[in-house]
């Protein structure tokens, strides 16, 4: 009934591409240290890459492919050496019989022990590059020195010799033992194990690092830069870019904001991870043909021969879509005569609900399935409660994407069709009545028109027709031009099944989100003080927050000064970067004869995403090179050719 949700070597996403090549350089590379990095948001894939590539050297005996989750060991004291322990133990398990490796792999472990001496206060980084105690290796020995002078009187000599040994543990830099020489023995013994097991090459595949907390994220990558970065041996990371930003700035807050050009956070990342991969998001015909496999699989069943002929086609499509090659309906009702009538439903399915869902998902295929199982659960309980037969699936679908895109549209339509005797919204058939006639279509109204209306629309707006307020949404068009329409379906039963508020498979959490919403619109000195919160949201609670203060702003009909909420969006879009674009985007679409001089100047601050700096710099191009707004024009040629030099 469910579409399973986890890492899986079925690739339905064409990313055999990325870990093809992935593994063809690690091949090419195999003689030397190498990071790989494959980067997506949470639930973009990365996961299945990773056993897409493991999967690849399932077959060559001179490879050693290990499996590290990093959130497994999480809240583990000594995070550093986690990783360094399960390599070598891992290793040891695998090659036990070959040569002396399990002897060998033992006095590894013993060299591990100690370093562990260093791990208080992540003192371990420090010590390499200063070859001096951290701070809180210095306070610990102190405690201990301050120990032995209190109970002075009862002390043997056993006692002093081992204070003084400990207290040599940490200062004695000019001793064969120290930390920087310890490594370099611990980087030649790590060799030789690999030569005694007779390993050509050792990947080690990091996964979930994204969902650790900033320590134990910073302590595998410095065991990574530190320890393991030996000849032979390659790691793969799969992690979100901005959340180990994020953890770069939490774990080294006192860093200064800026390396060079760069980020330091980003700059960070770059030195570490050597070749990076970034999954892109699902475009339309895309998230089209992935729903299309999901709904088909749920039906069939993924070893079906037919089903292998169709996901080889899909590939196919996807590996060249601007050639509008793409499955059809054939090809899916193919998969099983007794299926066939539902295997249709699906693939029609597919094709009304995959525009709106790729733009809400943003092409997250994790978002993508949760909205597809909870579409299917619901409907499942529909069944359980015996009203099943009078739910449509296709409608269903289409109130969720309000549900879920558009709440508080979707709350309107809930609202209305309970208090309503026949379950039918009047401002549905009003809406759909209004897309149909150009005369009240505002959404596509020419500027011309609305001057036309004249100034009595001006004076009171709240006269205005509720469908045209709603039809100033480009996406509630979008919507409305889905099939089946609604104004004749009895919405009551479709209400009722949606009645518990978890929506696409998590808590929304909407009273929380919705008060920050809030507070985020407030005076600016209140905005500013909320910045170590929206740090600290996660993905889907950020995503939320950021959607909900880029709709109040479109609607806002005067930016000659800075609207309401802005400044809270752009401290979301600081802290949580993959929104940076949207921003000139939605700028983009305000005309240059509405926009205050407030829109050129402190981008410098909020902006690090480079995709989203070329956005600037283009949108700045734009409004450099217009004629509506000599005011704008002046400023934004002004920063423009500061550009990239702090603004």
């Amino acid at each position: 009934m469910l579409i399973p949700d986890h890492e899986t070597s079925v690739d339905f996403l064409n990313n055999e591409a990325i870990s093809n090549t992935v593994v063809a350089l690690l091949r090419e590379s195999r003689e030397r240290a190498v990071t790989v990095g494959i980067h997506g948001d949470w639930g973009a894939g990365k996961s299945s890459v990773l056993r897409m590539i493991q999967d690849a050297f399932s077959e060559d005996e001179n490879v050693v492919c290990l499996w590290f989750n990093g959130w497994t060991f999480q809240g583990f004291e000594d995070a550093k050496t986690v990783l360094i322990e399960a390599t070598i133990t891992e290793l040891c398990r695998q090659k036990s019989t070959v040569g002396k490796v399990e002897e060998k792999g033992k006095d590894l472990l013993k060299r591990v022990d100690l370093l562990k001496l260093l791990r208080h206060g992540g003192g371990l980084a420090f010590n390499v590059i200063t070859g001096l105690p951290s701070p809180d290796q210095v306070e610990l020995l102190t405690g201990q020195l301050s120990k032995l002078r209190e109970d002075a009187s009862n002390l043997t000599g056993e006692d002093v010799r081992g204070g003084i040994d400990k207290a040599l543990t940490f200062l004695k830099p000019a001793e064969e033992e120290r930390v920087t020489q310890q490594i370099h023995q611990f980087r030649t013994e790590f060799e030789a194990l690999l030569e005694e097991a007779k390993v050509d090459h050792l990947v080690v595949l990091i996964d979930d690092l994204d969902r650790c907390l900033p320590d134990t994220a910073i302590a595998t990558l410095e065991a990574i830069r530190l320890f393991l970065f030996v000849r032979r041996s390659a790691f793969v990371i799969g992690a979100d870019e901005g959340m180990i930003e994020y953890a770069v700035r939490q774990h080294f807050p006192d860093l200064p904001a800026m390396s060079g050009p760069v980020p330091y956070a980003r700059n960070y990342l770059e030195k570490l991870i050597q070749v990076p991969f970034r999954l892109p998001s699902l475009g339309f015909q895309e998230t089209q043909t992935y729903v299309t496999l999901l709904l088909a699989e749920n039906i069939v069943d993924e070893h079906n021969e037919a089903f292998s002929t169709l996901l080889a086609k899909a590939k196919a499509a996807l590996n060249r879509p601007w050639e509008g090659a793409k499955v059809t309906e054939s090809d899916v009702v193919a998969l099983s005569e007794p299926h066939r009538s539902s295997l249709a439903q699906a693939f029609l399915l597919s094709q009304q609900i995959s525009p709106v869902l790729a733009e809400g998902t943003k092409g997250n295929p994790r978002q993508i399935k949760r909205f597809l199982n909870t579409l299917l659960v619901r409907k499942e309980i529909a069944k359980a409660r015996g009203f099943g037969e009078s739910i449509s699936q296709s409608v269903l679908a289409k109130l969720m994407l309000a549900e879920h895109f558009q709440p508080d549209f979707f709350n309107v339509i809930a609202s209305q069709a309970m208090a309503s005797d026949s379950g039918k919204p009047e401002f549905i058939r009003e809406l759909e009545t209004a897309l149909a006639s150009d005369d009240e279509d505002l959404g596509t109204e020419t500027e011309a028109k609305k001057k036309a209306r004249g100034k009595s629309q001006k004076k009171d707006e709240a006269e205005e027709p509720e469908a045209s307020k709603w039809l100033e949404r480009e996406w509630l068009k979008r919507w409305l031009s889905i099939k089946p329409v609604l104004s004749d379906t009895d919405l009551r039963s479709y209400i009722f099944v949606a009645r518990e508020k978890r929506i696409v498979g998590q808590a929304r959490e909407e009273h929380s989100n919705s008060a920050l919403i809030e507070q985020l619109c407030g005076p600016k000195m209140t905005v500013g003080g909320l910045e170590t919160t929206v740090s600290s949201l996660e993905p889907a609670a950020a995503d939320e927050v950021f959607n909900g203060l880029r709709e109040k702003i479109a609607q806002v009909p005067d930016f000659s000064t800075e609207p309401s909420g802005f400044q809270g969006m752009c401290i979301v879009a600081k802290h949580h970067p993959r929104h940076q674009a949207s921003i000139f985007s939605l700028l983009s679409e305000v005309g240059s004869n509405r926009l205050g001089i407030w829109v050129v100047a402190g981008w410098s601050d909020i902006v690090s995403d480079p995709d989203a700096k070329e956005s600037l710099r283009a949108l700045l191009t734009k409004w450099a090179n217009q004629n509506e707004n000599g005011t704008l024009k002046r400023a934004a040629a002004k920063a423009l050719s500061s550009f990239g030099r702090g603004r």
